[in-house]
């Protein structure tokens, strides 16, 4: 079961690794308080945290004590980050539920916007503003597209174009969730510097693919190759072959850079 949350909590923790150190520590100073999300999305669950007591960061788990343990629906969480619900409504409507310390619990709706609006001044925000726009929710592999993204917007100049000029291709990979849902990103390693979009590409693609989501996530962690995805007929080419056969080196390429 794939959350709509993932995205989000990457998409943060991104923003907030891009702080400068003073900006980060200043968020710190002023939440002082560790943060459990407990979410659920039909009958899974999965807990994230986020600590602003210590050293400002995000990570998968119930990571440390908690201050206040917040829970709710996959749904509420994405509905109070887009701002279609504030925390107090939330909490008043039965939709999320407070354990600890209710007057940090009030300061939710303060730590999901103030690190995007810090982030959005300095140019060291770059890479994690790359890697907001290919962020969709429902998809498992929205996080892989964003730490590519990342990973391009931090690599310099020179190192992109040696990636463009090694490969010399446009990707688009279509990509199916658990619902059926097909979603397009373009990863453009033939143009300019290198790029990536979720959507198609502004020229013709090289190469398209067509894969699962589950499985576009094995093939990015190594669990899935190109070569045995293509034959199991779990990835589904049309175009250049031979480049789907860079797959592997230009995912291994890119994702080290995205230091989330």
């Amino acid at each position: 079961m794939s959350f709509k949350s993932a995205p989000i909590f990457d998409d943060l923790s991104a923003r907030i690794a891009a702080l400068p150190a003073a900006e980060r520590s200043g968020l710190v100073q002023k939440v002082k308080g560790i943060f459990h999300f407990v979410l659920k999305s039909g009958d899974a669950e999965q807990t994230w945290t986020l600590d602003f007591k210590n050293d400002g960061s995000v990570a998968k788990g119930a990571n440390g004590k908690a201050d206040v343990t917040l829970s709710m629906s996959d749904d509420t969480f994405a509905d109070l980050v887009a701002g279609k619900i504030n925390g107090q409504k939330a909490f008043m409507q039965g939709k999320m539920k407070v354990k600890g310390n209710i007057a940090l619990a009030s300061k939710i709706d303060t730590v999901l916007k103030s690190a995007p609006k810090a982030a959005a001044a300095p140019a060291a925000a770059a890479a994690p503003a790359a890697a907001a726009s290919v962020a969709v929710a429902g998809f498992e592999s929205s996080a892989v597209f964003t730490e590519i993204a990342n990973g391009l917007a931090s690599a310099s100049p020179a190192e992109r174009t040696a990636v463009v000029g090694k490969v010399k291709a446009i990707f688009q990979f279509d990509v199916k969730n658990a619902d059926g849902k097909v979603q397009t990103w373009a990863l453009d390693l033939k143009t300019g510097n290198g790029s990536i979009t979720a959507a198609p590409p502004a020229g013709k693609a090289d190469v398209t693919i067509a894969i699962g989501d589950k499985d576009f996530v094995d093939l990015s962690s190594g669990k899935l190759n190109a070569q045995k995805g293509f034959m199991q007929g779990k990835i589904k080419v049309k175009g250049a072959v031979m480049l789907a056969a860079k797959l592997d080196t230009v995912l291994k390429d890119l994702r080290p850079k995205a230091k989330l």
